[in-house]
């Protein structure tokens, strides 16, 4: 089976894929920021539901799970495209 590997192509998805991932993590912590800012526009039982509801089944979620999940696949995606770019110069004699 033959294999192709065109570093300049590889380079820019891998660089959109970090983008992506950075702007994950930061729409995190922008949910996070504004759902505490939140008790400063709204009061009362339909905001502590609402906040309680964010806390037992989001929170963890949007905190740390997505960030963690999306860190730990931009390190494996990374780890990938410079092992391919290595054996491949490797294999090209350079």
């Amino acid at each position: 089976m033959a294999t192709r590997v065109e570093r300049s192509g590889i380079e820019e998805c891998i660089k959109k894929v970090n983008e992506a991932i950075d702007e994950l993590i930061n729409a995190s912590s922008v949910i996070e920021r504004s759902m505490n800012e939140l008790p400063n526009h709204w009061e009362g039982a339909a905001y502590d539901k609402a906040r309680a509801t964010y806390e037992e089944e989001y929170q963890t979620l949007l905190t740390t799970t997505v960030p963690e999940a999306v860190r730990s696949f931009r390190d494996y995606i990374n780890q990938c495209m410079e092992k391919i770019i290595e054996i491949d110069e490797q294999l090209a004699g350079n």
